[in-house]
């Protein structure tokens, strides 16, 4: 197995702050991993001091900021360099966003160890204006330190001519890519009536930092006359308060406009407010590029931008995408021309969105990159359109990961994986549709009605595709007896891109474009079949991928049950981190919309601590089970590994494991079969009649325990999910 190929991103400032460059980074390390999955990015963030709260993109495999807090300039000079003294060896490519390094002695090292170096200029950091900032006896010798570099990006027309005429090393312009979610059905008129606007109420939308260099105090001075003109108008300043004062002194001047200015403030997902905007409004004195303009010229909208020659006048055309102004007066002037006119705002909105598709397609600019990085060589052509898609989640990355508080009593979901039979000997095939065994399912039913259980079938593309599989589902449902999930087998469910091989079967090793198109595709005919839109997920054989939470809260998914904890699927039991996955449920966003919900699984015995979970790795590996070691370990008591279904488990594994559980205060617990399981000769673990009624008295045995030992009693997911919604119901039911 290689070693991955990995690129090192260098900030001086990161989140928690507010910073243009940190968000380009997030977005474009987004896209270069769809491009070429097997280059990771990783980043050192050497001024903003370590945050409290860590995960901010999943995308960015490791993020590590030099500082824990304020420290001396020669202090922090000490820190980098030992940093790179450990850690350089590991990277190809090191690539500085900003100069950060005054003393330019890690330059040194990167080039002494043969990497390659780059450095970006992004605002007013150019080659002169950097070499400028030396003392005059200092800056021949720091002309000569930015030879050390390989190459210099530049991000705008302007940045890159200055960079030019001094450079040694060849200079490329490589503007910031944009890339935009689709808009949601309904969210302009949804964010309008939450601002409080008619249809015909112009609303001006400024994005970026409140700070003195954006001038925002510009478009606030003007709102008086064009209120005289629109009194319905609003101006909407959506951003992080950068500079204090400045915001202060920027809400006394909105304060007699009666609202007319609306302070939002940082928002993490601006999007919807662009959806609800008439016209971009951006007085900003001095930017490297301005990726707000462009951004919002992607939603659609006409812009007005102050005239900043180099940087912006290459798309902000006049007249034809947007105007440019000088002035307030030229601002003034702009602003009532678009808001007088829809048809010149619908005009310029589309001329613009096709100009930024076609200038800064974002995986037409990371392709760019990776080749900068001498790593053409690894990009693969996307298979379908850029997905994008965020990365703030993640189910695999425990960065991103809060526990959610759950109370007693003991609470037991039953999911039931509703697919197709298949020969589980055999390769996976695209032919194996038999869904027959869905008209079986009463004979659960006889067991859940005696227990109060009403189980979630995660219904994968062949039983909603086919009468045989969604009819009885169908049936249930009507009669409140199952609630309705969704799992995805990418073997059989379209569209059919990828090659027919045993790692294509985990959803997760899919490229992410075609990994988001199956899940589409799954997600619509739920919706369509049985009316309602799925809202708990599962990828089949328990296949998560790095960027499956992402492509979840993008389909509008509420929550997963894809883990399940000591069973890492195929694709990684070598992987030591792919063990310590927990068995309560957890939040996989910072925004906490998504929630895992795991199988419940775990190893049981002496030795079922840290200690375990580091020789579980090489007691379940291939090997040892071909030599019977970890049978031999569960008969001398010290380690099994069990997990919570009637499928190859026996009911008093089954019992051990909840009461080793529950001892340790686990409080929800998740039953799991398979729907064809209740067919004899389906799956390996039910193979006759009398199979068949052993696995239902299993069932039948389990619920019992649960309820009469543990104190427990059957649960919905929703329960876990939406807690302050089902206890009211709860009660009711009572």
């Amino acid at each position: 197995m290689t070693s991955p190929r990995r690129v090192l991103h260098v900030l001086k400032s990161y989140r928690p702050q507010f910073t243009g460059e940190g968000v380009f980074l997030e977005r474009s390390s987004a896209v270069m991993q769809e491009l070429a999955r097997d280059v990771t990015h990783e980043l050192l963030v050497t001024h903003t001091p370590r945050p409290e709260a860590t995960a901010w993109c999943g995308t960015l495999a490791r993020v590590t900021w030099l500082t824990t807090g304020p420290v001396g300039d020669l202090r922090r000079e000490a820190m980098l360099c030992w940093w790179f003294l450990r850690h350089l060896h590991r990277y190809e490519v090191v690539h500085f966003r900003t100069h950060a390094d005054w003393y330019f002695l890690s330059y040194a090292m990167t080039k002494l160890a043969g990497r390659r170096l780059l450095l970006s200029a992004t605002l007013d950091d150019s080659l002169p204006v950097l070499i400028g900032h030396y003392r005059p006896l200092w800056r021949q010798l720091a002309a000569r330190g930015f030879r050390l570099f390989d190459g210099f990006i530049s991000i705008s027309p302007r940045l890159h001519a200055q960079s030019a005429a001094v450079a040694a090393a060849p200079c490329h312009l490589l503007p910031c890519g944009i890339t935009v979610p689709a808009a949601q059905p309904g969210e302009r008129a949804r964010m309008r009536r939450e601002l409080g606007l008619s249809a015909g109420d112009p609303l001006l939308i400024f994005v970026g930092g409140l700070c003195a260099r954006k001038d925002p105090a510009t478009l606030i001075a003007a709102m008086p006359a064009i209120l005289a003109q629109h009194p319905g108008a609003k101006l909407l300043l959506v951003g992080p308060a950068l500079e204090p004062d400045h915001v202060r002194a920027l809400e006394a001047a909105a304060r007699p406009l009666c609202g007319a200015v609306i302070f939002a403030g940082e928002q993490s997902n601006p999007h919807p407010w662009f959806a609800a905007a008439d016209i971009l409004v951006f007085a900003s004195r001095l930017e490297g590029f301005g990726t707000v303009v462009p951004e919002a010229m992607a939603h659609g909208l006409p812009v007005v931008a102050r005239r900043l020659p180099g940087v912006n006048d290459g798309f902000v055309l006049e007249g034809e995408t947007g105007l440019l102004f000088d002035d307030a007066a030229g601002y003034l002037a702009a602003v009532l021309r678009l808001a007088a006119s829809p048809e010149l705002r619908a005009r310029m909105g589309r001329a613009g969105a096709a100009l930024v598709a076609r200038e800064f397609d974002m995986a037409r600019i990371a392709t760019g990159y990776l080749a900068l990085y001498g790593m053409a060589d690894a990009v693969r052509p996307l298979d379908a359109p850029e997905t994008r898609l965020a990365a703030t989640a993640s189910i695999p990355d425990r960065r991103f990961h809060s526990p959610v508080p759950v109370t007693e009593p003991a609470r037991l979901i039953t999911m039931v994986d509703a697919e197709e039979a298949f020969d589980w000997s055999r390769p996976f095939s695209r032919e194996a549709r038999d869904v027959s065994s869905m008209r079986h399912q009463h004979l659960a039913h006889r067991v859940f009605e005696r227990h109060g259980v009403v189980p979630v079938y995660l219904a994968d593309h062949p039983v909603v595709a086919q009468d045989d599989g969604r009819a009885p589902l169908q049936e249930l449902l009507r009669g409140r007896h199952c609630e309705i999930g969704a799992q995805l087998h990418p073997w059989v469910t379209p569209p059919f891109t990828e090659a027919m091989e045993p790692g294509n079967s985990f959803a997760g090793n899919l490229p992410v474009a075609i990994e988001v198109a199956k899940a589409r595709t799954l997600t619509e005919a739920l919706g369509a079949t049985f009316g309602q839109h799925p809202l708990i997920y599962r990828t089949g054989r328990f296949g998560v991928g790095p960027r499956t939470a992402d492509i979840l809260k993008h389909l509008g998914y509420a929550a997963d049950s894809s883990v399940a904890a000591c069973w890492p699927p195929g694709m990684a039991r070598g992987d030591a981190e792919a063990w310590r996955s927990g068995q309560a449920p957890y939040w996989v966003d910072r925004d906490r919309t998504l929630m895992e919900i795991p199988v419940t699984a775990a190893l049981v015995g002496r030795l079922d601590g840290r200690l375990g979970r580091r020789l579980a790795p090489l007691l379940f590996h291939p090997a040892a089970e071909r030599l019977r070691l970890p049978g031999l370990a569960a008969r001398m008591g010290l380690m099994e590994r069990i997990r919570l279904t009637p499928e190859g488990m026996t009911l008093e594994e089954a019992k051990r494991l909840t009461r080793a559980l529950h001892a340790a205060g686990q409080r929800v617990f998740v039953l799991t079969y398979h729907s064809p399981s209740l067919v004899p000769g389906n799956t390996p673990y039910v193979r006759t009649l009398a199979e068949r009624e052993a696995f239902l008295a299993w069932l039948d045995g389990y619920y019992s325990f649960f309820r009469e030992e543990i104190g427990g009693r059957s649960a919905s997911w929703r329960e876990i999910r939406y807690p302050a919604e089902a206890a009211p119901q709860r009660v009711a039911a009572e």
